[in-house]
């Protein structure tokens, strides 16, 4: 099977170099995009943005310099999946790869990395399907979608995990100096519920937004995995 992806290019003329990992001369491999020499096609790209005071990292998926497939309006403003240059991408700072195959402070577990070409071709592929689920900053955001191409179904936020881990932190924290101090008048019990009563409406968000993409793309995106079981550019002749 033949993936094309822009200007009518087969995917194929990329595949053998995404796979061991470097990216040949534009001219002697045919390759009609520019390649940084600060990232490799497949790459989990991060950059530092700001919500008002509050710092956090938006995700994408390097294919090139010219494209970086990511999603939700951290930089262009469209709560879309879309493709834009690395320079648009790093419009706030520069970008970095995220490491995989780690525990990553209290919010667990980040998957390992597949096959470059594998992480591409699901961008790709999510790219050109739009999914309709809206954008949602705590359970379908940039992270969820990076991670998902990464590795092949892995739809997890480690920012918003962070988030509820903090939470929950801040909560036993705060619930324990009240108890200590015998301050747990009735206000302050009442704001604590409520910052409590937040924190269940944050998590329910998170896992009923997860369940809504993967009810959404449950059939698509495995019908899509199946096309990924082996590069697009070798002999099923050779393998069977």
């Amino acid at each position: 099977m033949t993936f094309l992806i822009r200007f009518g290019q087969p995917w194929g003329t990329l595949s053998k170099d995404l796979r061991v990992g470097r990216m040949a001369d534009s001219q002697s491999s045919g390759n009609l995009w520019p390649m940084s020499e600060r990232f490799r096609p497949g790459d989990h790209l991060q950059v530092r943005q700001w919500y008002g005071l509050f710092p956090y990292y938006h995700h994408g998926i390097y294919v090139s310099d010219d494209r970086v497939i990511q999603f939700g309006p951290g930089i262009t403003g469209d709560s879309r999946i879309e493709a834009v240059k690395l320079t648009d991408f790093e419009q706030n700072g520069p970008a970095q790869v995220v490491k995989h195959g780690r525990v990553v402070g209290i919010s667990g577990y980040l998957f390992e990395a597949d096959e470059p070409w594998k992480i591409v071709a699901r961008a790709e592929f999510l790219l050109k399907l739009q999914p309709k689920l809206p954008y949602n900053l705590i359970g379908h955001n940039c992270e969820h979608i990076a991670n998902m191409c990464i590795a092949g179904g892995y739809t997890e936020s480690h920012q918003v995990r962070t988030m509820f881990g903090v939470h929950a932190y801040t909560t036993f924290v705060v619930w324990v100096w009240l108890a200590r101090k015998n301050r747990m008048s009735r206000p302050a019990a009442g704001a604590l519920v409520l910052w409590l009563l937040a924190g269940f409406i944050a998590i329910s968000t998170y896992d009923q937004q997860i369940k809504r993409l993967w009810q959404e793309l449950k059939e698509p995106w495995f019908e899509h995995e199946r096309t990924l079981k082996r590069p697009p550019d070798s002999d099923p002749a050779a393998t069977s």
